[in-house]
């Protein structure tokens, strides 16, 4: 199943997630013209045999251990999503992390229902078989708790102050 077959499939299970699947794909054409396959370095490459061979030789230890910080990290991001609307200098500084095109952007945004369940289970995968990841998804953890509990300064907009004037 190539990246279009992949984002079709998503879309089917979840159509009113059509602006993050836009984003995923805007993603991917970015890398593409930086010379860069995301899909090559996913999991994905292999196809769905592969995916499901790397799960099944995975220990209950390992696997849980993966679900569980991959759960974790998209909850944290989710939050850090969340408080950006007020505060946008909380995403900025996540945006300069190698996780943020790793994981972030193609995956880490797990949505509520079936998308953001896959979402979980792709991550899950990259943390189980490509070496490093996990070790990158739990410096990102730190990093991101880190924003949640001391979040940056806000800058003032270049808006306040003008109706004063």
């Amino acid at each position: 199943m190539g990246f279009e077959g992949l984002m079709e499939s998503w879309e089917a299970t979840w159509p009113e997630g059509r602006e993050t699947f836009d984003r995923v794909r805007a993603a991917h054409r970015e890398a593409a013209l930086a010379g860069v396959d995301l899909m090559a370095q996913s999991p994905l490459a292999t196809g769905l045999l592969g995916l499901m061979r790397a799960v099944e030789q995975a220990d209950d230890g390992s696997l849980c251990a993966a679900v569980r910080a991959c759960t974790k990290a998209s909850g944290a991001l989710g939050m850090l999503m969340n408080k950006a609307v007020e505060n946008p200098e909380i995403v900025r500084q996540p945006m300069n992390h190698v996780m943020w095109d790793q994981w972030a952007r193609v995956g880490g945004i797990a949505p509520d229902g079936a998308a953001g369940e896959a979402a979980i289970a792709l991550s899950t995968v990259q943390y189980l078989l490509i070496p490093g990841w996990s070790d990158d998804l739990h410096h990102n953890q730190a990093f991101m708790d880190n924003l949640l509990h001391n979040p940056p300064k806000a800058r003032p907009s270049r808006y306040e102050g003008a109706e004063e004037a």
